[in-house]
């Protein structure tokens, strides 16, 4: 994912013209690099990975050792590198292969909830379709051939769905790739593994949903069927019992999943960060010229809608040096620490409403915090082994690299300078603004156009041959917790789905229950039963089934939520409303399905059904 690749020896002219000119003579210290490798044919990479692992500390060991630390190379194969990768990917985004499997996961209980539905409803128009079976055995049909013929009937059907699948999925691809901030194309589906896996699922769902009836329908008697005798199997009743519970245990798991997410989605927006992320406009001038950023500055501070800027090397979601050693003050060797380092200014403290707890921030009257000054977070006071902020105040820290160096004048109160996924980690700031390359200005929010407008025009002004780049820090920072949007968008769309197939599942037990007992509904209404007692005989069943499926579904799901949860570093505790609800809607859902066949069926006529009797 890149726009464009230069060779080293042009990055070396480049560089000269935005600073110091790039040098390879201190580069073992500078871990920030990519280095792809390409193998000569016949190399064994096990053996090169054994060999080139220890290539820091052949060459640096003595830099280490100042450090207090060692360094050994991770190799990654390439094919590897986008979904199961320990590392990352710097030069673009990687994917999740536990997602791969969560998605992939929900699509195959979504398409045996189908598979189930088909067997039911087969077996509920059993009775219509038995005369048929009577016959065809009468005139000499062997049950393999009716075991083939309703098998083939399946297989149609089948087809008849991947063909409308591949209109669907057509139609709503622009809305997929939208929602997964993909580019994938209808063309992938021609792929040979593709072509194999669409013919090997047709063929495993033709089985799955159609053997079970041509096995039951192919088993009849002719001679019971063609005299009205059709008798209903106990064992296949309540194998379609125990399909209607799975169908609803895997409805209910996915309603308490989508709510689950939502709750975490909705703590993670709404919690405290420690920060003002709302009201701050930050501009990206990574690629200006460094000799007039402080009249822009300038220029920037005298606009009327705006309060503070700052300018720095890193916002809240957009951390700055990571990794950056340091030793507190009377420690060496061993005791170094790994802190965050934060080039930044006198303003920025203010600008982003940090809470400093003890010493103070930046004065630029003092010549020594400007040139010697650091301010940690809360984080990084107790990783450095002081017991509290007022004793840092004072200390000095020391690093090889001399990033970050110098005394502590201050302490912030800790806050998120990222997601919610991670904890809160040490952070060093200093005043080197000239390591900085974004501007944070914070400013009335009644004046966001007008502002833009300005920015826009100082812009233009001092950077004519250069974009105009900015973004808002509250949206900014909110997309870290965009895969969790879109895994609350999915389970939304697969939950609805599950749920209307596990209602048609429910249609289909009822349509059969209701012919199967309609002698027994007649004599009842003959007896004094009225249509509501009927009804509420007829749900009592289905009613206790869905209250055994929430039985099954709820530890499943407490236990995978609290799994899922595991991944965040601050988390909801799951709060048993939450399954209440799940089996509300479930109960609900049943009601209403099952309600109108249940009164239609006991608001029949009994005559028409004891007629004959």
């Amino acid at each position: 994912q890149l726009d464009m690749l230069i060779s080293f020896s042009t990055f070396e002219r480049l560089s000269s013209w935005f600073g110091p000119p790039f040098s390879y003579d201190n580069g073992w210290g500078n871990m920030k690099m990519r280095n792809y490798v390409l193998l000569k044919e016949g190399v064994n990479a096990e053996a090169f990975i054994k060999k080139a692992r220890t290539v820091y500390m052949d060459r640096a060991s003595d830099m280490l050792a100042s450090w207090g630390t060692e360094a050994y190379l991770n190799f990654e194969p390439l094919p590897d590198l986008y979904l199961t990768t320990q590392s990352g990917n710097g030069m673009g985004p990687v994917g999740s292969m536990q997602r791969i499997y969560l998605v992939s996961g929900i699509a195959c209980f979504v398409i045996l909830l189908a598979c189930i539905n088909f067997i039911n409803l087969s077996t509920a128009r059993s009775v219509h379709r038995s005369k048929e079976v009577g016959l065809r055995k009468a005139v000499g049909s062997t049950r393999f051939a009716l075991v083939r013929q309703f098998l083939f009937e399946s297989f149609y059907l089948t087809v008849f769905s991947f063909i409308l699948a591949l209109a669907l999925t057509s139609a709503l691809l622009p809305f997929f790739n939208q929602l997964l901030e993909k580019t994938y194309a209808l063309s992938v589906l021609t792929n040979t593994e593709i072509l194999i896996g669409s013919i090997v699922l047709i063929g495993i769902i033709t089985i799955l949903s159609g053997y079970y009836p041509a096995l039951m329908m192919s088993s009849m008697r002719p001679a019971d069927v063609l005299k009205g005798k059709l008798q209903t199997s106990n064992r296949g009743v309540q194998l379609r019992r125990t399909l209607v519970v799975f169908q609803f245990s895997v409805s209910v798991s996915l309603v308490l999943g989508t709510l689950i997410v939502l709750d975490q989605l909705s703590f993670m927006q709404k919690k405290n960060l420690g920060f003002a992320k709302d009201e701050i406009l930050v501009i990206n001038a990574s690629r200006v010229p460094q000799q007039s950023l402080e009249a822009f500055k300038n220029d920037v501070k005298a606009l009327a809608s705006v309060q503070h800027v700052s300018f720095a090397n890193a916002v809240p979601g957009r951390p700055g040096w990571q990794g950056q050693v340091a030793y507190p003050e009377g420690k060496s060797g061993d005791d170094a620490v790994s802190v965050e380092y934060m080039a930044v200014d006198e303003s920025y403290v203010n600008t982003l409403g940090l809470e400093i707890i003890a010493g103070r921030n930046f004065d630029p009257m003092r010549e020594p915090d400007m040139k010697d000054g650091l301010i940690l977070n809360e984080k990084a006071v107790s990783i450095m082994g002081w017991s509290s902020p007022e004793e840092a105040i004072g200390k000095r820290i020391e690093s090889p690299s001399g990033t970050p160096a110098g005394e502590v004048i201050g302490v912030v109160k800790d806050y998120h300078q990222l997601g919610l996924q991670q904890q809160i980690g040490p952070i060093a700031m200093d005043a080197e603004p000239q390591y900085g390359y974004l501007f944070a200005i914070r400013y009335q929010a009644s004046e966001t156009k007008n502002l833009i407008e300005n920015l826009d025009g100082l812009w233009k002004k001092y950077y004519a041959d250069h974009d105009f780049n900015y973004f808002f820090l509250s949206e900014d920072f909110e997309q870290q917790y965009q895969s969790e949007e879109r895994l609350a968008t999915v389970f939304g769309l697969f939950t609805t789905i599950t749920m209307i197939i596990a209602c048609i599942g429910l249609v289909g037990l009822v349509s059969f229950m209701v012919v199967s007992k309609t002698k027994e509904i007649g004599i009842r209404k003959v007896l004094g039963a009225n249509a509501f007692t009927i009804a509420r005989l007829l749900s009592k069943e289905f009613v206790v089934l869905v209250l055994m499926a929430n039985a099954l579904a709820v530890p499943a799901a407490w236990y995978m939520a609290e799994k899922w949860l595991e991944s965040f570093a601050y988390r909801i505790s799951i709060d048993p409303l939450v399954f209440l609800m799940a089996v509300l809607v479930a109960l609900v859902s049943t009601l209403v399905t099952i309600g109108y066949q249940t009164l239609r069926a006991a608001s029949a006529d009994p005559v028409n059904s004891l007629r004959h009797e």
